[in-house]
């Protein structure tokens, strides 16, 4: 699960963690614990919470069932050794 799909668009509204979690009905700790995938979004929560974030709940549940994007970590440049 990409958790990290809350706070992109979070940001992206001008919403503050307190602001997004008030609007759907949670505390900031959940939302916390929710961006740090100690908690998982419940389906009840799909539709209020991409109201909030101000998109579909079809591309919320897209975006939140994907696999995150993985860092180049390589110090190669690409180059395989």
């Amino acid at each position: 699960m990409n958790h990290k799909v809350f706070e992109k668009y979070r940001i992206k509204r001008k919403l503050s963690k307190k602001e997004l979690a008030e609007k759907v009905g949670r505390t900031p700790s959940w939302y916390s614990k929710l961006i740090s995938g100690q908690v998982h979004l419940r389906s009840k929560l799909i539709i209020p919470m991409a109201e909030a974030l101000g998109i579909s709940p079809k591309k919320l549940t897209t975006e939140y069932f994907s696999e995150p994007e993985l860092e180049d970590t390589s110090s190669n440049d690409g180059k395989i050794a």
